[in-house]
């Protein structure tokens, strides 16, 4: 991406809450993007979001893998400033309320291609280009 990183240092002081104790690098008037492997509750990435407007971020977008959306995740959503919230529908996404700017990527691409390779005796590992992970 040529760009620079910031980090948002937290903790966990019980099961499913956290707290942002800090934000290392220099995020002024820069678009910050947050990403996470999930969202359940939201506290971590919402709170990360603020901690970064508070710090002078022009834009806070948020991006997650899988979009658990429990408890009081949609109204820490709506609130949180962010610019825009990025998932993928690796779960079904039920929510009562919508989510503002919430922007949902499919992933039924890369698991028809996975398939097709596996049916055709092909690689999987070529998918993420080439590399073999551990």
């Amino acid at each position: 991406l040529d760009c620079g990183l910031a980090i948002a240092h937290k903790s966990r002081p019980r099961h499913n809450e956290s707290a942002v104790m800090g934000i290392i690098g220099d995020i002024t008037g820069k678009t910050c993007i947050v990403n996470d492997d999930m969202i359940d509750t939201a506290g971590t990435i919402t709170q990360a979001a603020l901690a970064l407007q508070e710090r002078g971020a022009s834009k806070v977008i948020c991006a997650a893998t899988h979009a658990v959306f429990s408890g009081p995740a949609v109204e820490r959503l709506n609130t949180s400033g962010m610019a825009e919230i990025i998932v993928t529908n690796t779960l079904p996404i039920r929510t009562a309320e919508p989510i503002d700017n919430l922007t949902v990527l499919s992933i039924a691409p890369l698991i028809a291609r996975a398939i097709n390779a596996v049916f055709r005796d092909g690689s999987v590992t070529s998918l993420f280009g080439g590399q073999a992970y551990k």
